[in-house]
């Protein structure tokens, strides 16, 4: 100990204070620090139905798109996302369609209407469903249908 009752230090070496016995350690850094902390989804869902809405959504967004839907062989939406009237008309026309092809790329037209459609079957459990988009480009409507497809089949397989 020096004279003034301090501990003795070599001129270059730097002051470290002394760590008091009653302060917690440190944490840890857990193993998950280098784990995504935001999630790739941002809406979650419950039901089948609400997931596969939230899936068309986001199509019809990315893509501005009027309207997307997925329905039944009877035409029955099962879920849509956009213009409601343009979900149902397209759904209820395109089972008319839908029997004797496995996709469509044109225009329906309707009572004071005309919807430019792309269309494309997907089967799942035995059945077929119909995955229509409305509106936008040809090549977006292409690219959504293709994402809708797959989210609908990987949502409803789950």
């Amino acid at each position: 100990m020096g004279a003034g009752g301090g501990e003795e230090r070599d001129e270059g070496q730097a002051h470290r204070p002394a760590v008091c016995r009653f302060f917690a350690p440190a944490p840890v850094l857990l193993d998950d620090c280098t784990m995504r902390k935001n999630e790739r989804r941002r809406r979650r869902a419950d039901t089948v139905t609400l997931a596969l809405t939230y899936q068309l959504d986001d199509c019809c967004k990315e893509g501005k798109i009027q309207a997307m839907v997925v329905a039944d062989s009877d035409g029955l939406p099962l879920a849509a996302a956009g213009d409601v009237y343009a979900c149902d008309e397209v759904a209820a026309r395109m089972v008319l369609v839908g029997p004797k092809i496995r996709s469509f790329d044109g225009t329906l037209l309707g009572q004071g209407a005309r919807w430019d459609v792309q269309m494309t079957k997907v089967a799942i459990d035995g059945s077929e469903l119909l995955v229509c988009a409305v509106g936008g480009s040809s090549e977006q409507r292409k690219k959504q249908i293709a994402r809708g497809a797959a989210g609908a089949l990987r949502i409803l397989a789950a």
